[in-house]
Formats: C-alpha cells, structure tokens, sequence
C-alpha cells in the first residue's frame, strides 16, 4: 500500500493546487476588464472562450501521452486504439462541452463558493439516472448520502438567494448551473455505457474528447454564438473580440495561460496520484478542494487584492459553510465511510459484495473538465480514479480503464465514474458487477 512520503505529499499538493487553480482562474478571469475591438473596456464575459480554452488543455494531454510513455516505458510500442472508440468519444466531447458551458455560464453570476458546492449536485443526478435509466439499484445507505447531499444543495443555494451582496443574477446562475450538473451527469452515465470494456489509455480519452471539443467549438459552438443576439458587440459572444481582450492585458493573457497550465498540470497528476495516494488521502483531498478553493478566495479578497478579486464572508457565508459541512458529512455517508446503523454495507472481502463496483463521479476525471467538474467530494474504496490507471497486482501501470474492483481482476483504473454501488438494498445481499466508464 502506498504511504504519505515526500513524493506522494508533492503529488498532493499539486493536485490541490491545479484544481483549486483552475476554478478560480476562470472566475478572475471573468471578474477582469480589458479593451475589446470596438474600443470599450468591459469585463471578459466569456464563458465560450473559457470552454474552449478547457479543451485545449485537454487536448495537450495526447502528445503528454505520448512523451510519457516513451519515458516509462522505452522498450514498449504504444498501446493500439481503436478507430471507432476516437469517433465515439465525440458523445461524451458533446455532453462534457455542453455541460461546462452551462457551468461557466453559471459562474459569471455566483460566488466561487457557491459554484463549487453546488456542482455535488452530480452525484444526485447520476443517481437518478442510474436507477431509472440504467435501471441500477443502490444501497439503502447510498440513497441516504444521496438525500443528505440534495439537503446540502438546498441550504448552499438557499444562502446565496437570500444574501443581498451576491446580485440579482444568482438565481439564473444557480439555474444554468444545475443544468450543467445534469448534463454532466449523462456524460458520466453515456461513457459508461458506450465505453464498457475499452481499454484506451486514460490521457488518449481526455487527450481525443479535448481534440473534438476544440473542433466542435471552433466549426459550430463560436460561429452560433456569433450569431445570436446578446450583449457581446450585438451577439452573444464573439471569438475574435475575446481574442483582442486577452492580448490587451497582460494580466488577463496571464490567468488565460494559468488556467490552461492548471488543468493540464491536472490531468498528469491524475496518472499518478492512484500510485502515490492511499484511499483516505484521496478522499482527504477530495473533501479538501471546496476548502481550500473557498479559502483560497477569501484571502485573495482580504489580504491579497484587498478586495478587487475573491469573496467577501458576509452573515449568510455561515448558512453556506453549514450547507458545505453537510455535503460532505452526506458524502461520507454516501461512500460508507460514515456507516449509519440499520443499513446494510457489503463486505469488502466478500467475492460478491468485492464485484460490485462503484460508479459515481471523482475529482480527477472532473478536474479534466472545469466543472471540475461534477462532484468533487466522491469516492469509494475499491473503485479507480476517474481518468487515473491503478496499480496492478504485479504493480505494473496498466493502460486499460476498465475493470477496477473486481477481485481477482487486474486491478485495471477506470476513468469513469466511481463512487457507490451500483445495487440498491437494505438488508439482503444482492450479486452482480457493474462495469464502470468514466468522472472533471
């Protein structure tokens, strides 16, 4: 089992400051004012821009891919992928654009606090969807993390309608972003469905739905927006004025390049952090990021800027720090670490209970994608990381996502979701494996 040593420690600690980076460079970016091309200085109101700048550090990911492996493994040809599954990986390009777009859309008009807590909602629509379209079943205890999350939502979004600081905007902000969330969470549930049994390497899958998002934006997304009507020069937004925007201040050309720098610098702490990380660690630092995304922007607001950027604590902060203590108090409900009594919990050594295998979102696969992307707080022993390979039984790095929690398995990581069963029960056993596929 691997221990806390000064590597691991490193690993963690640039994960947590990749994710939390990455959440509010996007927000000083939208906070930041610049000169368009007509003249005017205005702020950078561009959640399109940011979308597609997500994508190109996903798409870094496919030469990282490469350079990796030639360095790990020299002597190795590189693992063969099939054509068909780099053109599926357009469906889950789609869902994930669409999904992000609607939570920057979503960012513009809530605090970073609030943006963070409420894309938990995830795992409330990846249950959902579970049950009444993959026709799944949870544990008893899983749909009790599930409730106890949803009472979180309500209290978060509950603080940020009623604080009069926060603008009138915050409902539409809440609204599109709940969207993003359930969108999202049919990404999670359409890769594990048209991608059970790949093995395509995790950085290839990040690296090719990146490669598509950027296409898609660029042919379709960008020349729509342009289009539409809206407050972006007469339309809704407009890719070569952002462009203009970003070169006209160094500052915002600086937080465009962090941005893109943070999740990309994400996504290679994905490959190792399974290898370097105990189980607690991970969920430490999982539970963690909200904490340190929304410290992180209390100081940027107090002591660094002196309140240009970041949040201000107002009264109804408390209400909101309350909702964040029960999200993960459900949380740890919903992964079983909290056990509650009168529920059943499977028993890891057990053959059966050890084939059912977690599916819900985690914070790497979100990390790929700045909603960072469903729900940061899951996860569930015996499952991969989201996007990460772990260790084999000889501890070799396997290159196949798929499989993770079997016994006797390879131990094979998943970039899929990962968190509760996938059987629902409150008292008796039931049998079966579920294969999971991708969660950022």
């Amino acid at each position: 089992m691997p221990g806390c040593n000064i590597k691991s420690a490193s690993v963690f600690l640039v994960a947590l400051a990749c994710g939390t980076g990455a959440t509010l460079f996007s927000k000083v970016m939208f906070d930041l004012e610049s000169e368009d091309s007509l003249g005017n200085v205005r702020k950078f109101a561009k959640p399109f821009m940011v979308t597609f700048l997500m994508f190109i550090a996903m798409l870094v990911a496919l030469p990282l891919h490469f350079i990796i492996h030639k360095v790990t493994k020299p002597d190795e040809a590189f693992p063969k992928v099939s054509v068909k599954m780099l053109f599926i990986l357009i469906l889950p390009a789609i869902t994930d654009l669409l999904g992000t777009t609607c939570a920057m859309v979503g960012l513009l008009y809530v605090k970073v606090s609030v943006y963070q807590l409420v894309r938990a909602s995830t795992i409330i629509f990846v249950a959902i969807y579970r049950v009444f379209l993959l026709k799944q079943r949870f544990f008893g205890y899983n749909w009790l993390g599930v409730m106890l999350n949803f009472l979180a939502i309500v209290v978060v979004g509950g603080s940020a309608l009623v604080d009069p600081t926060a603008g009138s905007d915050v409902p539409k902000g809440i609204a599109v972003l709940l969207l993003g969330c359930a969108i999202m969470a049919s990404q999670l549930v359409l890769e594990e469905k048209v991608m059970a049994g790949d093995n395509t390497p995790p950085l290839i899958v990040v690296g090719m739905e990146g490669l598509w998002g950027t296409l898609i934006m660029l042919c379709i997304m960008f020349p729509i927006a342009k289009r539409m009507p809206g407050n972006d020069n007469g339309c809704y937004e407009d890719f070569d004025d952002a462009l203009v925007m970003i070169g006209n201040n160094d500052k915002l050309m600086l937080f465009t390049v962090l941005y893109v720098l943070s999740i990309t610098g994400y996504n290679v702490c994905a490959i190792f952090i399974t290898f370097l990380l105990e189980s607690v660690w991970r969920s430490i630092l999982e539970n963690f990021r909200p904490i340190a995304i929304w410290g992180t922007d209390l100081i940027l607001y107090y002591v660094i800027t002196r309140g240009a950027f970041g949040e201000e604590w107002t009264v109804w902060s408390w209400l909101e720090l309350g909702g964040m203590a029960l999200l993960i108090y459900g949380t740890a409900v919903y992964n079983g670490s909290v056990k509650i009594p009168g529920f059943y919990y499977p028993d890891p050594d057990d053959e059966d209970d050890d084939e059912l295998v977690s599916a819900t979102p985690t914070m790497e696969r979100i990390m790929s994608s700045p909603l960072i992307q469903r729900s940061p707080f899951i996860n569930q022993k015996g499952a991969g990381i989201t996007g990460t390979p772990v260790m084999g039984k000889k501890g070799v790095l396997p290159t196949t996502r798929k499989g993770a929690g079997k016994k006797g398995g390879k131990g094979y990581g998943s970039t899929g979701s990962t968190g509760s069963s996938g059987w629902f029960s409150f008292g008796k056993k039931k049998s079966g494996y579920t294969e999971v596929s991708q969660t950022p």
